[in-house]
C-alpha cells in the first residue's frame, strides 16, 4: 500500500507532504512527495498520524476489562479502532488481590487471542491499585487498598500469565515499602506511576530515584501543587524523569490546565481518558461499575446515582476534538495521544510514524474525526457520525 498524506505528525509537529509505502504491515519507507506518484490513498484535505495509545482504559462501550469476556473484548478492542485509538492498556482498579490477579490474566488471554486481529492493540495491563493512598482514594476501595510489600508483590507476581500480562504499576511512593517496590517493579522491565497518592515533592523525586516514570492522570486523586510544597503535580511537571498522563476529557481537568502541562512537560505529556465502562455510549445509559449502577452525564462524564463522578465517558478522539476546540495546538495534543504515549512505554514500533514501525495509521478529517483507520497497513471501518 502507498499513502500520501497533504500533512503527516512526524516527530511532534505537521509536515508534508509525504509518501508512505507500507509493506508487510509496517512502514517500508517515507519520503517527500512529488505529486504524480501512483498512490492507494490520497490524503488532501485531512492530517495523518499514527494510531492512538491511551494507556488508561477501564472499559467502553458498555464492557468493564475487569470482568469482560471474550465478547467483550472484542466489542471494546473493535471500538476503540474505529476511532483510532490502535493500541490501549486496560486498566484494572483496586479489588482483593485474587480478583486482581484474575483479571490480569484475562488481560494476557486478550491480548493472545486478538493479537491478529484488525482491532486496538492490547499493550498490557495497566494495574491501578491496591498500592495506593487512602488519603487520595478517588472512587477506590478504602477498604482493599494494600502497602506493596515484597510479600504482596509476590502474590501479585507468582503466576507466570499474570506477570507477563502486566505493564504499568500506579502505587503511592511514600507508603511503606514503596520505594523497595519501585525498585523492583521497574528492574524485571515494568513502568511505574505515581498516581492515587499524598506524597511530598521530595517523596515523589525519590520514586524518581527508585526508577519510577510515570504519572497517573496528574492534578487529580494526588496532593494538590501549592507554593511552598509541590506535591505530586509539581514535582512531576519539574522532573523530567517523569511522563505526565492527563486527562484530556475536559471534566476532570479543565483544558487551561492541560494547556498549563503541555506548556510545563512538553513532549512527556501523555494524554489518557481514564475511560469507564460507559465510554462511547448515550447519556443515562445506565451500566454495572464495581459494583454500582453509573451513566454518562450531558457532557460526557460518568457518575454514580448520587452525582459522585465514578469516570470519564468518551473515547480518546472526542478528547482530541475537545482539547483542539479550546484552542490548544492540535500537534500537541495528538502526539501527546501517540509519539509520547509510545514513548513512555519505551516503544517506537507503534504511536510512530516512522520507517520501521508498524502501520496503524489514522486520517483526521477537518472537524477531527476519523475518517480513515488502518492496523497493520489493514483498512478499518470507521464509526458513523
Amino acid at each position: 500500500m502507498r499513502l500520501r498524506a497533504a500533512r503527516a505528525l512526524i516527530g511532534g509537529a505537521f509536515v508534508g507532504p509525504v509518501v508512505l509505502d507500507v509493506v508487510s504491515g509496517r512502514i517500508d519507507r517515507i519520503r517527500p512527495a512529488t505529486g504524480d506518484e501512483s498512490v492507494d490513498h490520497d490524503i488532501v484535505d485531512g492530517v495523518l498520524t499514527a494510531g492512538m495509545l491511551d494507556l488508561q482504559v477501564n472499559g467502553s462501550f458498555g464492557v468493564d476489562v475487569a470482568t469482560a469476556d471474550e465478547g467483550g473484548w472484542r466489542t471494546l478492542l473493535a471500538g476503540l479502532a474505529a476511532r483510532g485509538v490502535t493500541g490501549v492498556e486496560p486498566t484494572v482498579i483496586t479489588a482483593p488481590l485474587a480478583d486482581t490477579v484474575a483479571a490480569l490474566e484475562r488481560v494476557g488471554r486478550a491480548r493472545e487471542t486478538f493479537a491478529d486481529e484488525p482491532v486496538a492493540r492490547v499493550l498490557g495491563a495497566h494495574l491501578e491499585g491496591p498500592f495506593l493512598s487512602p488519603a487520595r482514594k478517588g472512587a477506590h476501595r478504602a477498604d482493599l487498598m494494600l502497602a506493596p510489600s515484597r510479600a504482596h508483590l509476590d502474590t501479585l507476581l507468582e503466576r507466570p500469565a499474570a506477570r507477563a500480562a502486566l505493564r504499568t504499576v500506579t502505587l503511592a511512593p511514600e507508603l511503606p515499602g514503596a520505594l523497595d517496590a519501585v525498585r523492583r517493579l521497574t528492574a524485571e522491565g515494568y513502568v511505574v506511576a505515581v498516581g492515587h497518592s499524598d506524597a511530598t515533592a521530595a517523596q515523589v523525586h525519590a520514586a524518581g530515584d527508585a526508577g519510577a516514570t510515570m504519572t497517573t492522570h496528574v492534578f487529580n486523586a494526588q496532593r494538590p501543587l501549592k507554593p511552598r510544597e509541590p506535591g505530586v503535580p509539581g514535582a512531576v511537571l519539574a522532573d523530567d524523569r517523569f511522563f505526565v498522563g492527563t486527562i484530556i476529557d475536559a471534566q476532570h481537568l479543565d483544558p487551561s490546565v492541560v494547556s498549563l502541562v503541555l506548556a510545563s512537560a512538553g513532549r512527556r505529556t501523555v494524554g489518557v481518558t481514564d475511560a469507564i465502562v460507559t465510554a462511547g455510549l448515550e447519556a443515562d445509559r445506565w451500566c454495572d461499575f464495581g459494583g454500582q449502577p453509573v451513566a454518562n452525564d450531558a457532557h460526557g462524564l460518568g457518575r454514580r446515582r448520587d452525582g459522585t463522578i465514578a469516570g470519564a465517558g468518551i473515547v480518546l478522539d472526542e478528547g482530541v476534538r475537545r482539547m483542539i476546540a479550546a484552542d490548544l495546538d492540535p500537534a500537541a495534543v495528538l502526539s501527546a495521544c501517540t509519539e509520547n504515549a509510545a514513548r513512555s512505554l519505551d516503544r517506537t514500533d507503534i504511536g510512530h510514524i516512522a520507517e520501521g514501525a508498524v502501520a496503524d495509521l489514522v486520517q483526521w478529517d477537518a472537524a477531527w474525526h476519523p475518517s480513515e483507520v488502518w492496523i497493520g497497513g489493514r483498512a478499518l471501518s470507521v464509526v458513523a457520525r
